[in-house]
């Protein structure tokens, strides 16, 4: 994990919840915003990063084939099976980027579940 780059996504981060604070809440801060603001923001990042680091949309291949095979006749010829479509598709992420997403979602959304606490 490149620290400095984690520091440039949580900072990132949170400028997208000040702004998203200033479009819902306007100038009313409190716990219970700022609590829900960050919430919404480390969801909306932590959910694609875990697709990519579970590789998951490797899921969508098998229809992304078949429907191109019906569209085009020249893609079938050069995938005559589906096999061969997977092996040139298929590449693994080698960057460490959606870990250190995943990370400063994760602090996002405990930082929201602290405030939450202490607004009860």
């Amino acid at each position: 994990m490149k620290w400095l780059r984690f520091v440039i996504i949580l900072v990132v981060m949170l400028i997208a919840a000040f702004l998203l604070h200033l479009l819902v809440y306007r100038m009313n801060f409190s716990y219970e915003n700022a609590s829900n603001v960050l919430f919404v923001v480390g969801i909306i990042m932590i959910l694609p990063s875990v697709v990519a680091m579970t590789s998951a949309y490797r899921i969508f291949q098998s229809m992304r084939y078949v429907v191109r095979v019906a569209a085009s006749p020249s893609f079938r010829r050069e995938y005559p099976t589906f096999k061969d479509y997977q092996t040139e598709k298929t590449r693994e992420i080698q960057s460490t980027i959606f870990i250190e997403f995943f990370v400063a979602s994760l602090l996002l959304i405990i930082a929201s579940f602290i405030l939450a606490r202490m607004w009860y």
